[in-house]
């Protein structure tokens, strides 16, 4: 190649890099094709519940791989006030129920007058969703019941403890894609 044809071959490249910056490739049809053809699974408590062995046994897999670790859960999240909503993922509610910190084992944490279920050591409660006041105390929870295998709704009385929790999960580095296991 000589200096004239380096010369255009620059200009053309570089002409070229300038149009492709200015181009939304979200409206180019390839790309609105593939998008609708990628569906991200998401999974829920109940799926996560009845294969809870499953997680128990893959544990350690879950929470060291970003994939699995990510995975997400339906309405997991914790909403305090006054900070934003934070989402929470597989790994997050694993590492939080298998470290007893979002499981409630007996009535102690609960609200005793606005909650009449079961709970003890053998029948506990996994929080999945937390929602309220960090100092004022108007706090509400969303948590499957052992005892009852379904969804319940209780109230905590402080979320604070599970707040601070949920921050002391250890995540995995290089997140990339959001994809279901189970």
């Amino acid at each position: 190649m000589n200096f004239d044809q380096a010369v255009v071959r620059f200009e053309t490249e570089k002409c070229l890099d300038f149009y492709l910056d200015r181009v939304d490739l979200t409206q180019l049809a390839s790309t609105k094709m593939a998008k609708s053809e990628v569906k991200m699974t998401i999974l829920n408590i109940q799926s996560i519940f009845s294969n809870l062995s499953f997680y128990q046994d893959h544990y350690l897999e879950i929470i060291e791989d970003p994939q699995q670790y990510y995975t997400s859960v339906e309405n997991c999240f914790l909403n305090t006030f006054p900070f934003k909503q934070q989402a929470l993922f597989l790994g997050d509610l694993l590492q939080l129920w298998f470290g007893d910190k979002w499981k409630i084992q007996n009535a102690k944490n609960l609200l005793t007058q606005k909650n009449v279920l079961t709970v003890n050591e053998h029948l506990p409660l996994y929080l999945f969703q937390l929602g309220g006041e960090l100092i004022l105390g108007a706090n509400t929870a969303l948590a499957w019941s052992v005892a009852e295998n379904k969804i319940v709704a209780v109230q905590v009385k402080s979320i604070w403890q599970y707040a601070v929790f949920s921050h002391l999960c250890s995540r995995p580095k290089n997140f990339h894609e959001n994809k279901a296991i189970a």
